[in-house]
């Protein structure tokens, strides 16, 4: 059996390490001529041809809307609800719907803003509030309980970092992660951020050396199958005592 690619659904994204052409490349398949786009969807995110994510976090901001919106009368208006069950609902599904993927974001100044603002403007209409009341946003993180959007990706990109740094050596996302081009230079004057520099700046905001990062997780691995194992022993001892 061989591949039968249907050219009509596919699409092609050129994605540029220097200025963009305007004149795009031309791909062909069976003959058939493939469309050249600017952008499109991947396994849920937006892969765009300049490698920024301005449009995923667009995309983002856009779907987490509609789920708060679909959910804005039934839980955060609904005053039969507590205030913890309402932000708990926020998390799980508006939080997790604005953040899918960001694991592997490479964000700006701008990208964070735009969610933080999105982050407290939900918190507080969950809260009641508008900015006429001159509610300090970090109050309205400690009235609700929550983190920040940056905090909250640093958490989620150091948690993946461990998970990769754990991976045995032979693992496609550990050599990506280590790997080194052997070939080529950057170009002089400003320079793209890039994943390495990003997982740079979250280790450094939390004070951890990145000599220290293989312990640090090694660490993290054993006291979470400590606290596995306390659980098991309660168990056994409870079970010794009633026989």
């Amino acid at each position: 059996m061989g591949l039968t690619v249907n050219t009509i659904k596919t699409e092609v994204v050129c994605q540029w390490s220097a200025k963009i052409p305007s004149t795009p490349p031309t791909f062909t398949a069976a003959g058939e001529q493939l469309s050249v786009v600017p952008s499109f969807r991947y396994l849920g995110s937006i892969l765009s041809e300049d490698n920024t994510i301005d449009n995923e976090v667009q995309n983002r901001i856009k779907q987490a809307s509609a789920a708060f919106g679909r959910l804005r009368r039934r839980v955060f208006q609904n005053k039969n609800l507590h205030l913890r069950t309402k932000v708990c609902v926020y998390q799980a599904i508006c939080i997790t719907t604005l953040l899918y993927s960001c694991e592997a974001w490479v964000t700006y100044s701008r990208h964070i803003r735009a969610l933080e603002q999105f982050h407290i403007r939900c918190l507080q209409r969950i809260l009641g509030i508008t900015w006429r009341d001159r509610v300090p946003h970090s109050e309205v993180l400690s009235k609700t309980n929550c983190r920040s959007i940056e905090a909250t990706i640093t958490q989620h990109q150091l948690r993946w970092l461990g998970h990769v740094v754990r991976m045995p050596s032979n693992r496609l996302p550990r050599r990506v992660l280590y790997g080194q081009l052997h070939h080529g230079r950057r170009s002089a004057g400003g320079q793209k951020k890039r994943y390495k520099d990003q997982l740079k700046t979250a280790l450094k905001t939390c004070k951890i050396r990145p000599e220290a990062l293989e312990d640090v997780a090694a660490d993290g691995r054993r006291r979470r199958a400590e606290a596995n194992a306390s659980p098991r022993k309660e168990e056994e001892s409870r079970g010794q005592r009633v026989t």
